[in-house]
């Protein structure tokens, strides 16, 4: 019944340890990769829209048509796309400054001053 599960006995411990983190970094990524698309088609789709709510609840004169509906939802998905690339970029960079701030700070964080206690109402 579970015949496929004899290939994991030459693997040894470290061989299913190392095939078992794979397997969760690709769930996670599918997953991510998944919710990036599902986002970008929504997007689209609410993009698509524009020329309609535009012309009925704005009063603008944009024509209604297939290519200027397909326009603007592609115009949507590639604007997230540069959006989430930049945004993946920015955390990117961050990331890689961050030991620099702590070098700049001494190594401690940055802590809140002292406030002096508020006198009570009843003083």
């Amino acid at each position: 019944m579970f015949e496929f599960l004899n290939g994991f006995a030459g693997l040894g411990d470290q061989g299913i340890i190392i095939f078992f983190a794979v397997f969760v970094i690709f769930t996670i990524l599918a997953y991510k990769l998944v919710k990036f698309v599902f986002k970008a088609l929504m997007l689209g789709l609410v993009a698509a829209m524009f020329p309609v709510v535009g012309n009925m609840v704005m009063g603008m004169s944009i024509e209604i048509s297939l290519y200027n509906m397909v326009w603007f939802a592609l115009t949507g998905i590639a604007l997230f796309i540069a959006y989430s690339a930049v945004r993946m970029g920015w955390k990117f960079v961050k990331l890689l400054l961050s030991p620099l701030k702590l070098f700049r700070r001494g190594g401690k964080k940055a802590s809140k001053p002292k406030e002096s206690p508020k006198p009570s109402a009843s003083e």
